[in-house]
This record gives structure tokens, sequence and C-alpha cells, in this order.
């Protein structure tokens, strides 16, 4: 079943639940143009999860999955504060761990570095110290996806990844990229003062620098998911395995 919590500028926000329901809680948030289902349901997440007592809580970004789409409003705060929402509609009796992938880890570094209260453990997969969005060109992107224009490598990137879901409106994915990319990340700003496990694909192209974030971290370690990229990593038994590990001997 699908619930929503409400974002503050009534954008609704999908909320979908995998693992043991009677669990302590964890919090997940998949990458850019993936979804809840594609990123943790239909990767095996929930048996994992289950296997160490734990309920995941996936919830569908904003312009993805079954949240609601808008045709702009996906500034890097209001991604911010939709999680501020979700755990508020939650309402748990304790703080929960989180686990994120590529965009998700973005996401959640700086909600927990601004909000150290929020969460007892984070897991944060596929992230790149630096900013995959950087010289981002947003109407090149519209105009190669309309067929008008040849896109540059960031920009075939971005593109190329806004239609690789059919449940997905790729113009609205671009659209995205290109307001995120106005506030670009900044790993040093406000780093996640919670234990952190960092895990990276060792094929990942994309994030191949994320153990140079370590010594940003108070409590901190890193772990390569053997033989996997950046995209196929979330399927990746290891990573699965090892993120509810780590996430069940934080939440004790």
């Amino acid at each position: 079943m699908t619930v929503f919590a409400m974002a503050p500028d009534g954008v609704r926000i999908a909320l979908h639940e995998l693992g043991d329901p009677e669990g302590r809680p964890v919090l997940m948030i998949h990458g850019f143009s993936s979804n809840a289902r594609r990123n943790w349901i239909e990767s095996g997440w929930g048996e994992s999860l289950a296997a160490v007592g734990l309920r995941g809580i996936a919830m569908d970004l904003r312009g993805h999955g079954d949240s609601d789409r808008p045709s702009i409003g996906y500034a890097v705060q209001q991604f911010v504060d939709d999680v501020d929402a979700v755990l508020e509609q939650l309402a748990l009796d304790e703080a929960p761990g989180a686990i994120g992938y590529s965009m998700g880890s973005r996401l959640l570094w700086r909600h927990a570095g601004t909000r150290p209260q929020a969460f007892r453990a984070l897991v944060l997969g596929g992230l790149p110290a630096g900013d995959p969005f950087q010289r981002f060109d947003v109407d090149l992107a519209h105009r190669a996806l309309a067929g008008e224009e040849e896109p540059g490598p960031m920009e075939s990137f971005i593109v190329d990844l806004a239609g690789i879901f059919p449940e997905h409106d790729a113009s609205t994915l671009v659209t995205l990229a290109g307001e995120v990319s106005q506030t670009l990340f900044d790993a040093e700003e406000a780093p996640p003062v919670v234990p952190t496990l960092l895990m990276t694909g060792d094929k990942d192209r994309r994030a191949d620098d994320t153990e140079t974030l370590l010594p940003l971290l108070q409590d901190g370690r890193f772990e390569a998911i053997p033989g996997r990229n950046h995209v196929n990593a979330p399927t990746s038994g290891t990573f699965r395995r090892t993120a509810s590990a780590f996430i069940e001997e934080h939440m004790r």
C-alpha cells in the first residue's frame, strides 16, 4: 500500500514499505531517475532488511515514481523539506536509520548534516565527492531531448538517464536536474555526525572518489561493492546485506 506525505508546497511524496513491518525503521531514498520500486523493492532489499529486523520506508523523490511531478519546484532545499515532511508524517517513536543511493545519498548527507538528531545511522551508496550535475546546461539538455541539438557529455548522460524508465517523464527529470544543479553539492559544508557507512561499486566511474569523504566524518567507514558500477550497485547482495547489518547494529 502506498501512502503520501505532504510537502510544504503541496507536492505529495509517495512512501512504500518493505522488510519487517514490526521492525526498527529505516528511511530509504533512491537515486536520480530511479524510484523506490526499481531501486529497493525489486532489488531484493526487503528480504535483507527483514533478516535483521528492519522496517524499510522508501520514499519516491518528487518528480519520480508515484510522487507528484510539478513542472517546477526542484530546488535542493525543497528536497530537504520533503524529508522533513516524511519524518513528520511517519511520527516515529525513535529516530530511524537511513539508506540512500546516489542523489538520495547527497540528499541524506545534506539533511543529516543540518539535522543531527534526525537519524541514528546512515548508509550512503554511490556518493561522489563532487557534484555530478556540475557544468550541466539544462536548456541544451531540453533541446537534445527534443532532437533539436547534439548534447554535450553531461547533458547526454542526464538525458539518457531521464529516459531510462517508461514510468517517468524525461522532460520533468531534465528540469529537475537543472534546478538541482543550481546548488552544487559541497560535502565540507555540513558533514553528518552520526555513524556513516559509505559504499560504492569498485567499477563505478561516477563515484570513484567516495573514499576521500571519510576525513570529513566523525564516525565513518568505507566498503567497496565488488563487481558493480553506478547503475547496478543497488542490486548487489553485498550492498544489501552490509547496509542492513550496519543500520541494525546502530539501531540497538
